[in-house]
C-alpha cells in the first residue's frame, strides 16, 4: 500500500496511508509499525500510530529522511506473515445508572432501551486503533451505528477513571481522572494504568466489553483477561 510522506520536524516524518478509519489500512499501518520498532539499531527512535499513519521520529546522526523513507517503503511493499494473530482483550463494565452518568442523554437520543444499549455496545470486538490523548486512552473502531450519539457540547472538568463512554463514533476508556466531552455509559473497575506487562493494551489488540453487576464491580479483584487469536 502506498503512503503519502509529510515532513514533521528535522527529526521526524508523518506516513499517511488513507484518510478514513478502516480495517485495511489499520492493518497496514499495524504491519509497518511492528516492522519499524525493530529497527532501532538503524537510527530510529520511536514509532507513533494513528488511526490512517504514522509518526516516525529518528536519529538525523545515524540516518537521513530519504534513508527512513526507502525502509518503510519497503515494509509497506512486503507481505505480512501469513500466521496472522492478536490479543483480544476482555475489559469488564458495569452498565448500572450510578456510573452511566449520560444514561438520560443517550437513552433520548438512540431511541432505544438501556438493555439494548448495553447488548449493543458489549457485542462487538472493538478494533485498538491508536492511543492518545492522554496515556493509556483507547481510541476503539467498530462501534455500531445505532448507539452513535455526539459528545457533549460542554465537556465535564472531571470524567472519573475507568470510565466507558461514547464519543460520535467512537467508544473508549478513560485510563485517569481527566476532563472530557464523551458520553459516560458505564465504568471499569481494571486499572488501564497498571504497570504489569500483561495489562497493557497495544495499538491492534482488540477489545471485548463483557457486561458485570454492580455488585461484581464492587467485588472485582481481577485483571485483564488476554486471549492470543490466530485467523
Amino acid at each position: 500500500m502506498k503512503f503519502e510522506v509529510k515532513p514533521y520536524g528535522e527529526n521526524a516524518l508523518f506516513l499517511e496511508f488513507g484518510n478514513e478509519i478502516s480495517e485495511t489500512i489499520h492493518l497496514q499501518v499495524k504491519h509497518v509499525y511492528k516492522e519499524l520498532r525493530l529497527q532501532a539499531h538503524l537510527g530510529i527512535v520511536s514509532v507513533i500510530p494513528s488511526y490512517c499513519g504514522l509518526t516516525v521520529m529518528f536519529e538525523p546522526k545515524k540516518i537521513s529522511k530519504y534513508e527512513v523513507v526507502n525502509i518503510c517503503q519497503e515494509l509497506s511493499e512486503k507481505k505480512a506473515d501469513q500466521n496472522k494473530s492478536y490479543n483480544r482483550i476482555i475489559i469488564p463494565v458495569c452498565y448500572n445508572e450510578l456510573f452511566a452518568l449520560d444514561n438520560f442523554e443517550v437513552l433520548e437520543h438512540t431511541a432505544l432501551s438501556w438493555k439494548e444499549i448495553i447488548e449493543i455496545h458489549s457485542d462487538p470486538e472493538y478494533i485498538v486503533y491508536m492511543l492518545g490523548f492522554v496515556p493509556g486512552f483507547l481510541y476503539l473502531g467498530g462501534m455500531n451505528s445505532r448507539i452513535i450519539i455526539p459528545r457533549k457540547e460542554t465537556p465535564r472538568l472531571i470524567v472519573p477513571k475507568g470510565a466507558v463512554a461514547i464519543g460520535g463514533n467512537q467508544t473508549g476508556v478513560y485510563p485517569i481522572e481527566i476532563p472530557g466531552g464523551w458520553r459516560i455509559i458505564g465504568k471499569t473497575p481494571i486499572n488501564l494504568m497498571s504497570e504489569k506487562i500483561g495489562d497493557r493494551i497495544e495499538m491492534g489488540d482488540r477489545v471485548k466489553f463483557e457486561p458485570i453487576s454492580l455488585k461484581e464491580f464492587k467485588s472485582f479483584k481481577g485483571t485483564l483477561k488476554r486471549e492470543l487469536i490466530e485467523y
